[in-house]
């Protein structure tokens, strides 16, 4: 079995945890804001309390909750759209695209504005605490996306013994 792991099965994977992990944290995201409008309970734990942070950061500014929450949609929006655009780059690579495919190029595109609009979000309104996270996030996206950009280069050294 692992004699059929390709170089392209850990391209494609990448691409799919990002899908993955980006749908995750859009429906963490989602259910807070569903738990904000009163729709699940307070205590319904499987929530981010991302609207919170985004709510105190701003209105230490004097910006209203009601803009808070505007802010918060317009993320919940721009999540969703790039976690279905890296579910559709993950299915161009499964239908044997390469990484370099259009659908997985805008899947990366959209998210990793989403992490620079994060840390621009965080020099505007000078609150570091959430800056490490997604400068990391950011940083781990560009590097899975050079890696998913790669062409496997066939090795020229003789297999080893047994292999």
């Amino acid at each position: 079995m692992l004699d059929r792991l390709r170089f392209s099965t850990l391209q494609s994977g990448l691409v799919l945890f990002w899908a993955i992990w980006l749908s995750i944290v859009t429906l963490t995201n989602a259910f807070d804001a569903l738990r904000q409008l009163g729709i699940l309970p307070q205590d319904f734990t499987f929530a981010s309390y991302n609207f919170s942070l985004v709510k105190d950061t701003v209105g230490a500014h004097g910006v209203s909750t009601r803009v808070a929450a505007v802010l918060f949609a317009g993320v919940l929006a721009w999540e969703f759209l790039a976690s279905v655009l890296l579910w559709r780059g993950w299915l161009a690579m499964w239908h044997g695209r390469q990484g370099t495919a259009v659908e997985v190029t805008q899947g990366f595109a959209v998210s990793l504005g989403l992490w620079a609009a994060f840390l621009i979000a965080t020099e505007v309104t000078v609150n570091y605490a959430t800056a490490p996270t997604h400068k990391m996030t950011l940083i781990a996206q560009l590097a899975s996306l050079l890696v998913i950009r790669l062409r496997e280069v066939e090795s020229e050294e003789p297999p080893l013994p047994g292999a």
